[in-house]
């Protein structure tokens, strides 16, 4: 009898609506850390979309020779939870550690600036290497905005993407880099605008 009563009494204290609110909501604090609380909006992205692009962020940080924990903090999100949602993206070495691959097959869907100002285009990069390209031509196209040529000078000529031609001539690339001074947010880090797809 004793048993059936503690039992009651442990089930009215968690019914609570505002309790359980409020669990659900540490709960989601603790697996992520630092990402921006998603707007109600059309444009809004969703929690789904955030831890994506935590994972994503993790990863490339890894990749990039930081530790587990530089990459934590970096991207917000801890390892675990980044394995639950990119599952291919990782394995376990022989002394059962946590690793991240070289490369994933995850498609990235990223957004690229045009010669207007204030207008992106929209992209899917198919894995990791396509997404690095888009980086890489990225970084270049802000290094040509400042002046230096040197980087879009050494990015391979002809490069598609989902389609789109990378940009890599000097008058295109000057078009872009002009439009992109007129905006209110120049050159957007791109791998921020890496989402669900």
């Amino acid at each position: 009898m004793a048993r059936k009563q503690s039992r009651r009494i442990t089930s009215r204290r968690g019914s609570g609506k505002g309790e359980s609110g409020a669990r659900k909501q540490t709960r989601s604090q603790s697996i992520v850390r630092g990402l921006p609380r998603s707007r109600k909006g059309a444009g809004a992205p969703s929690l789904k979309q955030q831890l994506r692009r935590s994972a994503f962020e993790l990863l490339r940080s890894r990749r990039e020779g930081n530790t587990w924990e530089e990459a934590e903090r970096l991207s917000g999100i801890d390892r675990i939870t980044a394995e639950s949602i990119l599952p291919s993206a990782f394995f376990r070495d022989e002394r059962r550690r946590l690793q991240a691959r070289g490369s994933d097959r995850y498609t990235r869907k990223l957004k690229i600036p045009t010669t207007k100002p204030g207008q992106f285009r929209w992209l899917r990069a198919r894995g990791s290497r396509q997404a690095s390209l888009v980086g890489t031509w990225s970084n270049a196209l802000k290094a040509a905005g400042r002046g230096d040529f040197s980087l879009i000078d050494a990015f391979p000529r002809n490069v598609f993407i989902d389609g789109i031609r990378l940009a890599t001539s000097h008058y295109e690339v000057s078009r872009i880099a002009a439009a992109a001074a007129e905006n209110d947010e120049p050159f957007e880090d791109i791998y921020s605008l890496v989402g669900a797809s």
